[in-house]
């Protein structure tokens, strides 16, 4: 006899994790099939950021969804702590978008007097908090209520807690075909088996096309490479995240500085390379030049699953019964998980959506 569930969920990065997870407190059985190791692809490559305004000027549906998502990490994280045992180490420390030049001012200013969240600091203000920034700035904007987890500490405790509520979890199972066992049911079949789950969810990442591609060949999902590294710097500070352009360093609880992220379209190889780390070294001199006399700690690198507009895919596959889609989440996996977790769980519950994230965040794009 196949073992049947309520939902399975294919891909075990944070996206994956966070809808089995909610689904699971929902009360549903829940399967979740991973390639390798849950959390291991580009989930554990970020740099952990919840940094909702950091990703759009524009106060859009994908704003709002992000800072909802933002929102959720408090409750999240201290439920986790309760149901894993594990700290996800979520941090508001905040963030600065630096000013390098007289323009960048006069733009970050108009944005402190629109955005509530935000304000303006002028450069006396910035390098009295962080003086190892670099001098010639011209102030920056100041985000205070953007913060960030351990990407991987979070997947940890997602994982512990769905195990903890009776979840399962098949690691190193890839999927390699997915059939339509009977009106109700979805046949998943993997080299160590083959399961039923009446509703199926498709979250893994970058290789989320493998499977989508049959079902709706529009919504297409590809990689974004995107390389990081770390450093730790003794005798100096750095308390806030720091952005600028494509480039932030986020400070570690450990002393650690992450420095990211580039980007190239349809790369699938996951190493990272001297030209990509020696160009986020010279990004990151610019915004600290202490950097220059930090110790390497690593580098590393992670495909981070694009789509054809930069916004996720969030909903119900309307050609298939009962299937899913949750990929597409760009470079906001980490930002974005509880509240995709929360709108998989309340689709398959048949709740209220807000009708903006709906259209926002369609499969079928060409529909809008």
């Amino acid at each position: 006899m196949k073992p049947l569930y309520d939902a399975g969920i294919i891909g075990g990065g944070v996206i994956g994790l966070s809808t089995a997870y909610y689904l699971s407190k929902s009360g549903l059985r829940v399967a979740v099939f991973e390639s390798g190791k849950t959390g291991s692809g580009s989930s554990r490559a970020a740099a952990g950021m919840l940094g909702a305004h950091t990703e759009t000027e524009e106060n859009d549906a994908f704003f709002k969804f992000a800072k909802e998502s933002q929102a959720l990490y408090p409750e999240l994280a201290q439920d986790l702590l309760l149901e894993s045992g594990i700290d996800i180490q979520l941090q508001y420390n905040g963030m600065y978008k630096l000013a390098m030049t007289a323009e960048e001012a006069v733009s970050l200013k108009k944005r402190a007097e629109l955005e509530p969240d935000v304000e303006w600091h002028s450069k006396e203000y910035v390098l009295k908090n962080e003086p190892d920034l670099i001098a010639a700035i011209h102030g920056a904007l100041r985000i205070e209520k953007d913060g960030q987890v351990s990407p991987v500490l979070l997947c940890e405790a997602l994982k512990q807690a769905i195990l903890q509520m009776n979840g399962k979890i098949y690691e190193n199972t890839p999927v390699y075909k997915i059939n339509r066992f009977n009106i109700s049911n979805y046949e998943i079949k993997t080299a160590q088996g083959d399961y039923l789950c009446e509703s199926l969810v498709l979250a893994n990442g970058a290789w989320s096309s493998c499977i989508l591609e049959d079902f709706a060949r529009n919504a297409a999902v590809h990689p974004v490479k995107g390389e990081c590294l770390s450093v730790s710097l003794q005798g100096c500070k750095l308390s806030s995240t720091v952005f600028h352009e494509s480039c932030y360093l986020v400070p570690k609880l450990d002393g650690k500085i992450v420095i990211g992220a580039t980007m190239e379209n349809g790369n699938w190889n996951q190493e990272p390379t001297i030209k990509g780390i020696s160009a986020l070294m010279e990004k990151a001199k610019k915004m600290m030049p202490v950097i220059e006399h930090a110790h390497f700690h690593k580098a590393w690198a992670g495909l981070r699953p694009g789509s054809i507009d930069g916004k996720p895919y969030i909903g119900r596959l309307s050609s298939m019964p009962n299937l899913f889609v949750a990929a597409g989440h760009y470079r906001n996996g980490i930002l974005l998980a509880p509240r995709t977790g929360v709108m998989i769980r309340d689709l398959f519950l048949n709740r209220t959506i807000d009708s903006e994230f709906i259209h926002a965040f369609q499969i079928i794009r060409s529909e809008r």
